[in-house]
């Protein structure tokens, strides 16, 4: 448990989805890649996933933005199906919340 704390995403609500970050989208592609809790860059196209939770459209998706997925396999191998984003106060409970809210 004490690996937690070295965890970006480790305040992720407890739920049956594997826990990532997304680190690149593009637009003009389609497509965007989420870094696993392991590392590793799963892939993911806006046209075959299914959104969940708090983004409504892909372009709610952020880069850097903790979220939730499924994982299914395709004609091009193992891609992301399904993303579930969470409240973003409690997703992104860091400093990056408080920045432009200068006193």
């Amino acid at each position: 448990m004490s690996e937690s704390g070295d965890n970006p995403t480790a305040s992720q609500p407890v739920d049956f989805y594997h826990h990532g970050v997304i680190t690149k989208l593009f637009p003009s592609n389609n497509t965007g890649i989420v870094r696993t809790e392991s590392g590793r860059e799963l892939p993911f196209s806006y046209e075959f996933v299914i959104l969940c939770g708090e983004a409504k459209t892909i372009q709610d998706l952020k880069e850097g933005e903790a979220v939730g997925y499924d994982l299914g396999w395709t004609s091009s191998g193992l891609k992301i199906t399904k993303i579930k984003t969470y409240l973003k106060s409690s997703a992104q409970g860091g400093p990056s919340n408080l920045e432009g809210q200068g006193s």
